[in-house]
């Protein structure tokens, strides 16, 4: 029980120290409304749909595969999807189903890419991005997507976004916790040399790794559709901005995953990440100024999370000095 109420608590530490600083430091600054009404709502969002890109990015990242082709297949999931769902006049399931279908045959290519391609993942994901702006500029007529007050656009608020992410999140937990593809995972991730030497097939495991990351795309272009109603195509691998936000999550999730899962660990840096910016909004930080302290934030974590072994040595070291002296005193 003792273990069980540590690792919970460990778990939340990190959110909620987080949202008591800036809960008490916009009060003492008079910034009113942090938390609350919309404010709170803008929260749950940004920790949803921010998550599952995060989430999206995680189970190649991990592996080695960084994937820059994030947020352009999120662009062209969206457009495809969205005026596929507009012409023809369809409800809120197809959306999510039309638009997670879409991104899911997008990462199914980049796995594919990556596999048979033979070379660095970076590079295969540069140009597989260039690729889908392309596609998305091209469909039509370079206009985009627009469904502005459309009635299919319903999973940025609750109570959809949070089921929707919720049985993903579900999925995923037992997907890469009690399965053999989740228990290959593991060990490409903790070495991929000596997971391939012993049987087992790194690409074919790559392939489903990015068509999971797919589907968590999808759900995070419906979000991002279903909240602002429209999407503009982008070149010049100008979405890469979609998946900057997430680097924190990835960062908070790794140093909580031994305490719980790992996709619990991405959502609880999610949310971090949500209440974050929120409370610099409140306090009324520039953008340009946020920009800077977010990437302060991220590099300070990074710092703590590659040298925490050194703190577990020499807790380690000062128990063991500690007995050695107890024995020479007796």
């Amino acid at each position: 029980m003792n273990r069980i109420l540590k690792n919970i608590g460990m778990t939340l530490a990190i959110p909620v120290i987080t949202y008591v600083f800036f809960l008490i430091a916009c009060n003492l600054f008079g910034s009113d409304g942090f938390g609350v009404g919309s404010d709170f709502m803008t929260i749950v969002y940004t920790t949803l749909y921010t998550g599952m890109i995060a989430l999206a990015m995680s189970y190649n990242l991990t592996c080695g595969r960084f994937d820059f082709s994030v947020g352009a297949t999120i662009l062209l999931a969206a457009i495809v999807g969205g005026n596929i769902v507009k012409e023809n006049k369809l409800g809120s399931l197809a959306l999510l189903v039309i638009v997670i279908l879409i991104a899911a045959l997008c990462g199914l290519i980049s796995g594919i890419a990556y596999a048979a391609l033979k070379i660095p993942p970076m590079v295969v994901s540069i140009g597989i991005t260039m690729i889908y702006e392309a596609v998305a500029l091209l469909f039509n007529r370079s206009k985009g997507v627009k469904m502005i007050g459309n009635s299919a656009l319903v999973f940025s608020r609750p109570p959809y976004s949070i089921l929707v992410v919720g049985i993903a999140v579900l999925l995923l937990i037992f997907l890469f916790n009690f399965t053999s593809f989740g228990y290959e995972w593991r060990m490409l991730r903790s070495g991929q040399k000596i997971a391939v030497e012993i049987g087992i097939n790194e690409k074919r495991n790559a392939v489903l790794c990015y068509v999971i990351a797919g589907v968590l795309l999808g759900i995070a272009a419906c979000m991002y559709l279903s909240k602002y109603g429209t999407v503009a195509p982008e070149v010049g691998l100008s979405s890469s901005s979609f998946f900057m936000s997430a680097f924190l999550p990835l960062f908070i999730g790794g140093a909580i995953e031994k305490y719980s899962d790992k996709n619990i660990g991405v959502l609880m840096g999610a949310f971090t990440q949500a209440v974050i910016t929120s409370g610099f909004g409140k306090l009324g930080f520039s953008s340009s100024l946020q920009t800077v302290l977010n990437g302060v934030i991220v590099m300070a974590f990074l710092v703590y999370t590659s040298n925490s072994y050194k703190l577990v040595i020499r807790k380690l070291h000062k128990e063991k000095l500690g007995r050695a002296m107890a024995a020479a005193g007796r």
